[in-house]
């Protein structure tokens, strides 16, 4: 089975080192790639949008020979909804990992701000005129890596980047003809401080998809990387 694995603001490709060697243990073909501006993508942020993003991630999806699995984690919900409108054919299902599950019309930005301020979201700072969107690395921990070791996280704290904020502007346009032929897993994450249990069920309620519970923060590819290959695997 082809999975492809796309990961959330301020991270990176790396943030599947645990998944993706698992998965490729059970025989399956795993791409991962860095989105614009991410990792060892240096694109610059000014020129990034949601459709950038789409890009890249249907170029990822370009050549299988088979539809794949298709897992947006946390702000990437956005986009592989966008993906699944334009390739429905390519996608045997949609896996948002305590991700953002939008209707059309609904942005990042417009989801996010359903969701009351906490003082663990209270480090993001939004740079309009930079077109930037920066959250302290040092601030992460507590936001989205709670039950994460803390060697394990002491060594990728080096590796989060400033965030693009033009993607977090530009609604999504879904149409049940074709975004609505894929099926949807999504994955709550019960320890979650980023996205509240509250805001995915309210997302899940207007835009209805299969529900599984991981006992995690919001990186379970970190906390919790067995359970959540284990619930990968039994999609194949």
């Amino acid at each position: 089975m082809n999975i492809v694995l796309v990961h959330g603001s301020w991270q990176g490709a790396w943030c599947w080192e645990k998944v993706t060697p698992l998965l490729e243990q059970a025989g399956h073909t795993v791409i991962a790639p860095d989105l614009p501006g991410h990792g060892q993508d240096k694109t610059a942020l000014e020129v990034i949008t949601l459709d950038t993003y789409v890009d890249c991630v249907m170029q990822a999806l370009h050549g299988l020979n088979e539809p794949a699995i298709l897992l947006g984690h946390s702000m990437a919900g956005i986009v592989i909804s966008q993906v699944a409108q334009r390739v429905p054919e390519k996608i045997a299902r949609l896996v948002y990992l305590a991700g953002f599950l939008p209707q059309t019309g609904e942005s990042l930005i417009s989801l996010a701000k359903q969701q009351k301020p906490t003082k663990a979201t209270s480090p993001m700072r939004i740079v309009s005129e930079e077109k930037a969107v920066y959250f302290p690395p040092s601030y992460m921990r507590p936001f989205a890596y709670n039950r994460c070791d803390d060697a394990v996280f002491k060594a990728i704290e080096p590796l989060f980047c400033v965030g693009p904020f033009l993607p977090w502007t530009m609604p999504v346009k879904i149409t049940p003809e074709r975004y609505g032929l894929v099926p949807r897993l999504y994955v709550e994450c019960e320890q979650d401080n980023a996205i509240h249990l509250s805001s995915s069920q309210r997302m899940v309620l207007h835009s209805p998809s299969e529900v599984l519970r991981l006992n995690s923060d919001h990186s379970p590819f970190y906390s919790d990387p067995h359970g959540l290959v284990e619930i990968l695997l039994k999609l194949t």
